[in-house]
């Protein structure tokens, strides 16, 4: 399975647990948390399957995104920094590795 395969079987896994999840009750279903999660599930498995430069970059750059549409417009530009420097130093230490 390629590191592309894996991504998407594992975001696929993440999203099919939360739509259980929201049929249940157990969580109100949005479909911006649902892209988002969706998006930001596939760049950390990215991440961690392709073990490249090319993968750390591109996962943290779909793990970034899938958090900000997953938090929607109302959320704060902390939290947002929060993100970013999170999955910056992520991709660094991932990227040295190498």
């Amino acid at each position: 399975m390629t590191p592309g395969e894996t991504a998407a079987a594992i975001a696929a896994l993440a999203v099919g647990i939360y739509l259980i999840l929201a049929s249940a009750g157990l969580v109100q279903i949005a479909i911006n948390q649902l892209i988002g999660l969706a998006v930001g599930a596939f760049g950390v498995a990215y991440i961690a399957a392709g073990r490249t430069r090319e993968s750390a970059f591109w996962g943290g750059v779909l793990a970034i995104l899938g958090v900000a549409t997953a938090a929607g417009w109302g959320a704060s530009p902390l939290f947002v920094v929060g993100v970013v420097l999170v999955f910056i130093s992520l991709f660094a230490l991932l990227a040295s590795r190498r």
